[in-house]
């Protein structure tokens, strides 16, 4: 009679020592969350949605706005397809335990088999998400008269396409930067996901640790809300620009400088910027030129505090050193307006181009004009809105509490956005309003209040901070 033992009697003698005799129970906490999130989904998010759909279906119909919507949703599953294959290079989804990987992944047994769980969690999560979203909204056209049945099934399929796309993308980005493994990039790396049983065999154990010591770390940073410690455990490595040095430009210059050598150094982050911030303007051009539902003018402001947030790593560094001594000296409202330069220029030397073209090609000259001032007048806010989330401080105590302590931290992570978002879409609808003739001195009044009343609040942000920091 043969000694040697089957892999799968290992694996489950391992997991009895480490999870106990009922092995891990990640799978019926999974099934939990997703039949409620499906339950909660059906109940709410259907109703709501085909509210939306009946209230401005018609309206978005009536502009032309259905075509480039769809391309726009076209866009933003490519764009994630990639922001997913970069962040699996940083933090994959095959994650488990470091004492898991030391003790059962590094042995003998089969690794597909041991990393099987942790890698059908994540994808069964973005698939189930994927199905229910895509559902979900397919129902909403449905129910809301916008399309016929067909619609449906189309949803839900395309909604689990994009969930196993989503999870296939990030683990590819994860196989590509294992050391173990063949380089394998790009399709390569897509193609090699297919075989998933060939690519959890060639994850290799340091890669493993990496990964999931960095996925302790940012659950830590996430818990927290040490978004510095996110940051610095989220960022990409610096491998470009090594060479470049800092050369003085007097204080306000130097400080630009090197926040623009930042950027030269970790150049995705230019790019993914300037990817947020091109359909934001190109949606800011298309509200001024033929002013469609305010929902087009929510996203577009969001496209562009996107952007501008993305290439603002300058003025968040600035609002977590407050305290620290300033080499070059000058004020700290001084230093804080220099690291504005990088997201401004952003918003002005590619957003207003983009805007004035594309309103220029629906309305003439006189629209893409305006679409420049529109972009001005909700940059502003938007940068009003990076100072308060770059100088909120620290969350309340009752963030780290039981009950309601995650709902605190969500609300006091998104509040500075929430406003930003809110207040740029008034500027940008009255603006748009005001270059049509439609109501000039209300919109001007309405322009007018909303940046008094913001940007002294954004200023007053600074001022706390920094007092609290030498205090």
């Amino acid at each position: 009679m043969s000694d040697v033992v089957p892999d799968r009697e290992r694996f489950e003698d391992a997991s009895h020592v480490l999870h106990g005799p009922a092995g891990s129970t990640a799978w019926r906490q999974l099934l939990y969350v997703l039949y409620v999130v499906a339950i909660l989904t059906g109940l709410y998010g259907f109703t709501v949605t085909r509210a939306v759909v009946e209230v401005y279906g018609p309206g978005w119909r009536a502009a032309g706005a259905t075509g480039p919507v769809a391309a726009g949703g076209a866009v933003l599953v490519v764009v994630a397809l990639v922001l997913a294959h970069l962040v699996g290079r940083r933090r994959g989804p095959v994650t488990p335990d470091p004492a898991w990987v030391d003790l059962v992944v590094a042995s003998s047994v089969d690794r597909a088999l041991t990393l099987r769980e942790s890698w059908l969690v994540p994808w069964l999560t973005l698939l189930v998400a994927g199905g229910l979203v895509g559902g979900v909204g397919g129902a909403a056209l449905v129910g809301g008269g916008a399309t016929g049945p067909l619609a449906l099934p189309v949803g839900l399929v395309g909604g689990l396409l994009v969930g196993a796309g989503l999870a296939g993308s990030w683990l590819a980005g994860q196989v590509a930067a294992d050391p173990a493994g063949a380089p394998r990039r790009g399709p390569a790396a897509v193609a090699g996901v297919l075989r998933t049983r060939a690519t959890l065999r060639g994850l290799g154990v340091e890669g493993l640790r990496a990964h999931s010591l960095r996925a302790a770390r940012i659950g830590g940073a996430t818990f927290t809300a040490d978004t510095r410690s996110l940051r610095l455990e989220v960022a990409a490595p610096v491998r470009r620009g090594r060479g470049r040095h800092l050369r003085p430009h007097g204080r306000r210059g130097t400080v630009l400088a090197r926040d623009l050598l930042g950027l030269r150094r970790q150049p995705l982050l230019a790019v993914g910027g300037a990817l947020l911030v091109a359909p934001g303007a190109a949606a800011t051009g298309w509200v001024v030129a033929a002013h469609p539902p305010v929902a087009v003018a929510v996203l577009g402001v969001l496209g562009l505090q996107l952007g501008a947030g993305v290439v603002a790593e300058g003025l968040r560094l600035h609002g977590d050193t407050l305290g620290a001594p300033r080499l070059l000296g000058g004020s700290v409202r001084g230093q804080a307006l220099a690291h504005t330069g990088t997201p401004a220029l952003l918003l002005l030397l590619l957003g207003a181009p983009v805007a004035a073209v594309t309103a220029g090609a629906l309305a003439g000259p006189v629209a893409a004009a305006g679409a420049v001032l529109a972009v001005v007048g909700v940059a502003v806010v938007v940068l009003a809105g990076l100072w308060l989330a770059s100088f909120r401080g620290q969350p309340p105590m009752s963030a780290f509490g039981a009950g309601n302590g995650a709902s605190t931290l969500l609300a006091w992570w998104a509040w500075p956005r929430v406003v930003a978002v809110t207040a740029g879409a008034v500027v940008l609808v009255r603006l748009a309003r005001l270059g049509a003739g439609e109501a000039g001195p209300l919109s001007v009044a309405v322009v007018v209040v909303v940046l008094a009343v913001l940007v002294p609040v954004a200023d007053g942000a600074l001022t706390r901070a920094a007092a609290a920091h030498r205090g």
